[in-house]
């Protein structure tokens, strides 16, 4: 289910680069932001090259996610404080709720997801060591025998 989780993870952070690298007009009109100036431009950018980044760290982990669990734990600070910020947000009044909400939505479950399923080294369980089997022959002793069958008479 990790995988899955993490598939997810790389493909939005992939989109939302994307959006916030090639195209911030979108940006400004979702979060219904005034015209983007030069700097703001810039600073899109970065963003966008930073979800670029959080996606391959997700892809990464997706083919491995036993060997990358630290990239796991990356992604699960990363999805929980983009939340915190979006509450922030929200809490001021700085941006309405029916633009900010989806993205509280999905940052809240990935981020519960991310650590639901977080990936754990199976124990090894040793198999303990079976005793050899051993043949008892019982040898009768030939006076033993004859004794037995007196006392029995």
């Amino acid at each position: 289910m990790i995988r899955v989780v993490l598939a997810i993870v790389a493909a939005a952070n992939f989109y939302a680069a994307y959006l916030f690298f090639f195209t911030p007009e979108i940006i400004a009109v979702w979060y219904q932001l005034p015209p983007i100036d030069n700097a703001h431009r810039f600073l899109t950018m970065v963003v966008g090259a930073l979800l670029s980044v959080f996606g391959l760290g997700a892809l990464l982990a997706f083919f491995r996610p036993v060997k990358y669990g630290s990239i796991v734990i990356m992604l699960v600070l990363m999805h929980f404080m983009i939340f915190l910020i979006d509450v922030i947000v929200l809490a001021r009044g700085q941006m309405t709720w029916q633009s900010i909400l989806p993205e509280m939505v999905y940052f809240l479950i990935m981020s519960t997801a991310l650590v639901r399923w977080y990936p754990l080294r199976q124990k090894k369980v040793e198999e303990k060591p079976q005793p050899e089997q051993v043949e008892v022959q019982i040898v009768e002793d030939p006076e033993e025998s004859e004794e037995l069958k007196d006392s029995e008479d």
